[in-house]
């Protein structure tokens, strides 16, 4: 198997352990982390984008209220954590949110713009970690994130007292 390219390749988290986000189906240990993973593999084989991901399973992705746990994440792009996802209802609208994703800079969808299917199942969004690259970005005309961003000065710390 080829490894995708770093540059361009982005990463799913799926957590295995969980059960069904539906009570009915919890009771009759149907779907689950396992159908989930299987839907997602399903759904990307139908997508163009399929040679760019990488699908990573994980025992626990923790955050266990909201079942049915799965998470994008890319270099330099916003990460989406989603709960309650089924695997028979929202494979298709998490293949077209993925698209807008890799499509939108900084991977920042508009409320608008997401999947309405999908809108209350966004539990989480994390920061690219290297914010510095939105200001290079807007020095050089590229594309650059739509969200303010303050960089917070920490209070100077003593330098600890070493042991005589």
């Amino acid at each position: 198997m080829t490894r995708p390219d770093p540059a361009t390749s982005f990463e799913l988290h799926v957590c295995l352990t969980c059960s069904d986000p539906d009570v009915a189906r919890r009771r009759q240990h149907e779907g689950g982390g396992a159908a989930l993973l299987a839907g997602i593999k399903a759904e990307l084989a139908t997508r163009p984008f399929a040679a760019q991901a990488v699908v990573l399973a994980y025992e626990c992705l923790g955050a266990c209220t909201p079942r049915g746990r799965v998470s994008i994440a890319a270099e330099g792009r916003w990460g989406v954590v989603f709960g309650g996802l089924d695997e028979r209802r929202d494979m298709a609208a998490l293949g077209d949110f993925i698209g807008q994703w890799l499509a939108h800079p900084w991977g920042e969808i508009p409320k608008p713009l997401r999947p309405v299917s999908l809108r209350k199942k966004i539990i989480g969004r994390v920061p690219p970690r290297r914010h510095d690259l939105n200001f290079a970005a807007a020095e050089t005309g590229g594309a650059r994130t739509s969200q303010a961003i303050v960089q917070v000065a920490l209070p100077a710390t003593a330098a600890p007292e070493l042991p005589e």
